[in-house]
């Protein structure tokens, strides 16, 4: 009984000395949308390609260097208790436009399948609160995406 304590303590000390990527902002941002992606419980294939498409292009990166990427942010999204550690790290990072754009990104990740879920847009108004994002530039790139999303279907 006591090993198991010990090496239970041991492993909780482990734990803290590895690097915590999410103080990466591109890990955040990337922890947030699968957060987001998640948040109906249904993952479209096509909200992981626009997800893959958008982060690549933003943050300039190989499909290796995106699968890495994505990897911890599965990770870090997995051990999450809130959203605070992600947005807090954004609210370090990300200029007031940024903030707004991430929100964008947000919402074209969430119109790829063309079936936007209710608990999606309330992750995405917390999220826009926690960062700053005001509520009428949260709704004008909602409707952004809307309307992007309408005439790619026409």
């Amino acid at each position: 009984m006591f090993e198991k304590l010990m090496a239970f303590l041991g492993s909780l000390g482990a734990e803290a000395e590895k690097p915590d990527q999410t103080d990466d902002p591109s890990v955040a941002v990337v922890a947030l949308a699968l957060s987001v992606i998640n948040a109906d419980g249904v993952v479209d294939p096509k909200e992981r390609q626009v997800l893959e498409d958008v982060i690549r292009a933003r943050f300039n990166l190989s499909k290796v260097e995106f699968e890495a990427k994505l990897a911890a942010a599965e990770r870090a999204e997995e051990r999450a208790v809130d959203l605070y550690h992600f947005t807090s790290r954004l609210n370090r990072s990300l200029d007031e436009r940024q903030k707004t754009e991430f929100i964008g990104m947000l919402w074209q990740i969430v119109h790829a399948d063309n079936d936007r879920n209710e608990l999606e847009d309330h992750l995405i108004w917390r999220i826009a609160e926690l960062i700053g994002v005001s509520g009428r530039d949260r709704v004008t790139r909602r409707m952004d995406a809307d309307k992007n999303s309408n005439d790619q279907e026409n």
